[in-house]
């Protein structure tokens, strides 16, 4: 999975802004104090904890690569979370901020 940082973030804090980009093949992250978090949109897809993916894993039909996966939506949950929807029409994920550091530092 791929990432890179800019300065590590607060645990807890949710983002100041949330991104897509330009080729809707990642999502950035600021958050306050410059600190940023950008992750691939097949490192997202791959990190999906809904149950559908969690069923899959378990079932060993899960792909280990969504090679060519594009980022085609967020939306916000809450406080503490995103709803990311993929371009193979998955959009079940939520993915707390926490997730998505966890996600970061692989």
């Amino acid at each position: 999975m791929s990432a890179a940082h800019a300065k590590p973030a607060q645990i807890g804090a949710a983002p100041a802004r949330i991104d897509v980009s330009a080729d809707l093949d990642a999502l950035e992250l600021v958050f306050e104090g410059d600190a940023s978090l950008r992750l691939s949109a097949g490192a997202l897809r791959a990190g999906c904890r809904c149950a559908f993916c969690v069923r899959a894993r378990f079932d060993g039909v899960f792909p280990e690569r969504f090679d060519g996966i594009a980022i085609t939506g967020t939306a916000p949950v809450g406080g503490y979370a995103v709803n990311i929807a993929f371009s193979d029409g998955h959009n079940r994920g939520i993915y707390p901020w926490s997730l998505l550091r966890a996600l970061g530092s692989e």
